[in-house]
């Protein structure tokens, strides 16, 4: 009875071991896919960019968080850019944390909905996330996520500086 204890924690650490370890260390999507270099090479190509919706996490805190464009849902980390199929008509973009099953952490609870006929200019759509301090809970100011629709140059200026200053008229709505 007095090593139980003893051999209660050596059981532990020896499962433990046959753990597999990538599983225990939190990846995004672009992590576990290798895929950086594909987004990058769409991002920074006119004619690979048509057709897309890029999102910019700016997110500022070095966690992780979901992106859902259009039913497409990707784990993401601050400073990465993801990027999403444009679906003629509306699209919808909702940023995230799941806890105990229920998407919490968004300023408006709703997905930030677009048409595609109401930009008939635009072939490509991009959108950054950021924590904002709009939700309030029991009088207190919470921070949440909160989708913002980019001008082309905004999201490239906040993409290479994330921390800088913004033009007002790089934000479409």
């Amino acid at each position: 009875m007095k090593y139980t204890y003893i051999l209660s924690i050596l059981i532990f650490f020896f499962s433990c071991s046959s753990m597999e370890y990538d599983n225990l260390f939190i990846q995004s999507d672009i992590e576990k896919e290798g895929n950086a270099q594909i987004i990058l090479d769409q991002l920074n190509d006119s004619e690979l960019r048509k057709g897309k919706v890029f999102v910019f996490s700016n997110i500022q805190d070095g966690l992780w968080h979901f992106v859902r464009v259009n039913e497409t849902e990707r784990y993401m980390r601050d400073q990465e850019v993801q990027v999403f199929d444009l679906v003629e008509g509306e699209n919808k973009i909702f940023a995230f944390l799941k806890a105990l099953g229920d998407e919490v952490y968004n300023c408006t609870g709703d997905e930030f909905a677009f048409s595609t006929k109401d930009f008939p200019e635009y072939e490509t759509f991009f959108f950054m996330v950021v924590k904002s301090a709009e939700s309030e809970f029991a009088g207190r100011k919470l921070n949440c996520y909160k989708e913002f629709h980019l001008s082309e140059e905004g999201f490239f200026y906040f993409k290479d500086n994330p921390r800088s200053r913004y033009k007002s008229d790089w934000f479409i709505n």
